[in-house]
């Protein structure tokens, strides 16, 4: 493959390859390929043939890529991504507003009455039947990964440190919260003793990425006790009684209101979160995005 054009048959065998490295091994890849063990298997060799060497290892130690097979998957990324615009914009000149667009969202932003995600699928869908939406639901740092590597078009998630090429409008805020399970000895601490010198020595959960939107320097002294990179994670670690940890204040409610959790001094003890469409502005943006993308915003009332 590498002395000679590329074919159609490399073009697809690349695309498994990608699938395969995005999944993290030949065993997730399969449902979302929709072929067996074996014919992914054989694709692999098939490529590392055309190639002329080795990409990946699998086995009992589980999957990894050669150096040579990073190179390769950021290449074949650039490509593929470059030849789906441009079959979707080929078919857009003759069809209008037509093809698919994935956008990642950061998990448990559902329970948020101040997404209106599910308005903006609903009416960008309306306006235009051939218009496909795919929703990749993840962590934040996965999210973003997702966007910078052209796996996903835009992506709802908290604000990230600036990254060239990409754009980030605010959608609305999200209020993060100290708050402890019934178990805990907090739980039944009056406000009035809520010091910051007590709650610095508490244990707590965090979440497994680093953020500068969450401080938890600021409020506690020692490294934590737990960490999650679900938010579903972070609730279970605080209903246990084991930590403190920070929820988004709707999302917590839910136990709050059953008395399975605390909020503690909502007026010291919180911050807020931007949350936000980002999208990158170094590429032509197909019609299908584009239409999205500002449905997304008016539908928040956003701006550029």
């Amino acid at each position: 493959m590498p002395s000679r054009s590329i074919a159609d048959v490399d073009v697809k065998l690349l695309r498994v390859f990608c699938t395969i490295v995005e999944c993290d091994g030949f065993s997730q890849a399969q449902s979302e390929l929709n072929l067996s063990r074996s014919t992914i298997s054989t694709h692999m060799a098939n490529l590392e043939t055309r190639v002329g060497f080795k990409l990946c290892s699998r086995g009992r130690a589980g999957f990894a890529l050669t150096a040579r097979g990073g190179a390769v998957y950021e290449a074949s990324r650039a490509m593929l991504s470059s030849i789906d615009a441009y079959h979707g914009q080929i078919v857009q000149l003759k069809e209008g507003i037509v093809g698919e667009v994935a956008i990642g969202v950061v998990d448990n932003l559902i329970t948020n009455t101040e997404c209106r995600l599910r308005d903006a699928i609903r009416d960008a869908l309306a306006a235009h039947k051939g218009l496909r939406i795919v929703l990749r639901i993840g962590p934040p740092d996965q999210v973003e990964e997702q966007l910078v590597r052209g796996q996903t078009q835009m992506a709802i998630s908290p604000k990230f440190p600036t990254r060239r090429n990409v754009s980030q409008s605010t959608l609305f805020i999200e209020k993060q919260r100290l708050i402890c399970g019934k178990g805990h000895p907090l739980f039944t601490v009056p406000d009035d003793e809520m010091t910051r010198e007590l709650i610095a020595e508490q244990d707590f959960v965090r979440r497994g990425f680093v953020s500068v939107l969450t401080p938890y320097s600021t409020f506690f002294n020692r490294p934590a006790l737990a960490v999650s990179h679900q938010m579903e994670g972070l609730a279970h670690f605080i209903l246990s009684g084991n930590c403190v940890g920070f929820l988004p204040e709707v999302y917590a409610n839910y136990w709050v209101d059953r008395q399975e959790m605390r909020i503690i001094r909502a007026d010291q003890f919180g911050f807020d979160v931007p949350i936000c469409l980002s999208r990158h502005e170094g590429a032509q943006h197909s019609l299908a995005e584009s239409h999205v993308y500002e449905t997304i915003l008016k539908v928040h009332g956003a701006t550029v």
